[in-house]
C-alpha cells in the first residue's frame, strides 16, 4: 500500500474523465495527510454510512471503480475540508467541481467504432443545419434522473458548475438541452449562475453560441443580461 501522497501511475486505458476525478481525489488525500488505513478509521469516526474501507479507498484512488459512489466522495471531501481548516491549508477543488467530475466519470463512454475501436463520437451537424435549440448535452439526462429520484443537492452542484465554470458552448447546449427536456427551472438556474459569474464579453460569447444552435430567443435573453451588467 503506498505511503501518504504517493500513488501508482494510472493505466493509459482508463477513461480521461475517470482520471480527472481520481487526480482530484488524490489531491484531497494530500490535504488529509493520512494513510489509507488511517483515512478509513477517520471516516469511521465521523460515522459516515458508506463503504470507505481501506481497500475500497485504494480501488477508488487507483480508478478501479467505474461508478464511484457520491457518499464516499463526499465523505472524503468533508474530511479533507476539516483537515484544511485545522492546518490552515487550501482545498485543491470545490465540492461543486468535484461533483461535476464525478458525474462525468459516471457517464457511459462513447461507443467504439467496430472497425478501428476508436471512440465513435457524434458527428457535429453541418454548418447551416437547423438544430432548433435542442442542445447536445448528455448530462441533461443525468439531471432528469436525479430530479426524479429527488437528488436535489446533486442537481444543484451540476447546475452551479456549468453556469460558473462551463465554456460558452457548454452553457448554451446545457440550457437548450434542459429546456428541451422540460427542465426549464434548471435552465434558468444555469443562466443565473452564468450572469453572476461572468463579464459582458463572456455573456456575449454565450449569446453567440445560442445563435450558432439557432436558439435566437435565448440569445436575445443573454444579450439583455449582458447589457444589464
Amino acid at each position: 500500500m503506498p505511503r501518504p501522497g504517493h500513488f501508482r501511475e494510472l493505466d493509459a486505458e482508463i477513461p480521461d474523465e475517470r482520471k480527472a476525478l481520481v487526480r482530484a481525489l488524490r489531491g484531497l488525500m494530500a490535504v488529509v495527510g493520512l494513510s489509507l488505513r488511517q483515512t478509513h478509521e477517520a471516516l469511521e469516526r465521523r460515522n459516515r454510512g458508506c463503504d470507505a474501507s481501506a481497500s475500497a479507498l485504494s480501488d477508488l484512488l487507483n480508478a478501479r471503480i467505474r461508478r464511484p459512489k457520491r457518499e464516499v466522495i463526499r465523505a472524503l471531501y468533508d474530511l479533507a475540508e476539516a483537515a484544511a481548516r485545522t492546518n490552515d491549508a487550501s482545498m485543491p477543488v470545490t465540492w461543486e467541481e468535484l461533483e461535476g467530475l464525478r458525474v462525468k466519470a459516471c457517464e457511459p463512454p462513447a461507443p467504439l467504432c467496430a472497425s478501428c475501436q476508436a471512440p465513435a463520437l457524434p458527428v457535429p451537424p453541418a454548418q447551416g443545419d437547423r438544430q432548433h435549440g435542442q442542445g447536445q448535452w448528455p448530462t441533461a439526462l443525468v439531471l432528469l434522473d436525479m430530479k426524479q429520484t429527488r437528488k436535489a443537492e446533486d442537481v444543484a452542484g451540476i447546475l452551479r458548475h456549468v453556469g460558473m465554470a462551463g465554456g460558452p458552448a457548454e452553457v448554451a447546449h446545457a440550457v437548450a438541452a434542459c429546456r428541451a427536456r422540460g427542465l426549464r427551472s434548471e435552465a434558468d438556474v444555469i443562466l443565473r449562475y452564468a450572469q453572476a459569474g461572468r463579464d459582458v464579453r463572456q455573456l456575449a460569447e454565450i449569446a453567440y453560441e445560442f445563435m450558432r444552435i439557432e436558439d435566437n430567443t435565448m440569445a436575445r435573453r443573454v444579450l439583455k443580461m449582458s447589457l444589464a451588467q
